[in-house]
């Protein structure tokens, strides 16, 4: 098998709040996660062609492995007496937060505005889904998976391209959060026909 090499960017915005950077270890751990899920299936099979219930409970467990506790897909109550269900309850170090996930597949041959803008709507949509819940507040999170085609011409550009939606997405408005976990640069990411390099996690906080 060949050597598995990610890397990690975590960046908050200066209106994130003590609790929500507070979770730092959490994405840190989110790493070890992938990584270990890679290593598990010998490197042949990689997160981040799935939708959003798998990468919910790898975040969950991201949170197991820091010393807190998750909870998924459980029933919440929410606004005008209704009951539903919440795609996540985290607890550590006694900060607790639920969070509504939406999965979004960006394709990087597209311009980087209409990608932020892409990523923008989908974190709204599930901040709207937040401030249904009883309490009004919490965590709105868009699992952005990036791709490409592996004959296309901008392939050879994949690093920059990374680079460029990272920097345009911290521009998204009221984000509080990134955090992209990925192959390294240099390193062939897995898939075909097209590639999967990684994922971009964006947060909101809806207080």
């Amino acid at each position: 098998m060949k050597k598995i090499m990610l890397e990690q960017k975590i960046w908050f915005s200066n209106k994130a709040s003590i609790k929500l950077t507070s979770l730092e270890p959490v994405f840190n751990n989110l790493l070890a996660v992938h990584l270990a899920y890679i290593l598990g299936e010998k490197g042949k099979d990689y997160p981040y062609w799935y939708k959003e219930r798998p990468h919910i409970g790898f975040l969950a467990a991201a949170v197991w492995l820091s010393g807190g506790t998750a909870l998924e897909e459980y029933q919440a109550g929410r606004k005008k007496r209704r009951l539903g269900r919440c795609d996540l309850w985290i607890r550590t170090n006694k900060v607790a937060f639920e969070c509504e996930a939406k999965r979004l597949w960006l394709n990087l041959e597209k311009d980087t505005e209409e990608l932020r803008q892409k990523i923008g709507k989908k974190l709204d949509s599930a901040a709207k889904e937040v401030e249904n819940l009883e309490k009004g507040k919490g965590l709105a999170l868009c699992f952005a998976m990036p791709s490409i085609h592996c004959k296309s011409k901008k392939r050879d550009t994949l690093d920059k391209l990374i680079y460029d939606l990272i920097e345009s997405a911290k521009q998204i408005p009221k984000l509080h959060a990134l955090v992209w976990i990925g192959f390294k640069k240099g390193t062939k990411p897995m898939g075909d026909p097209y590639l999967f390099p990684g994922l971009l996690l964006a947060i909101k906080e809806v207080k």
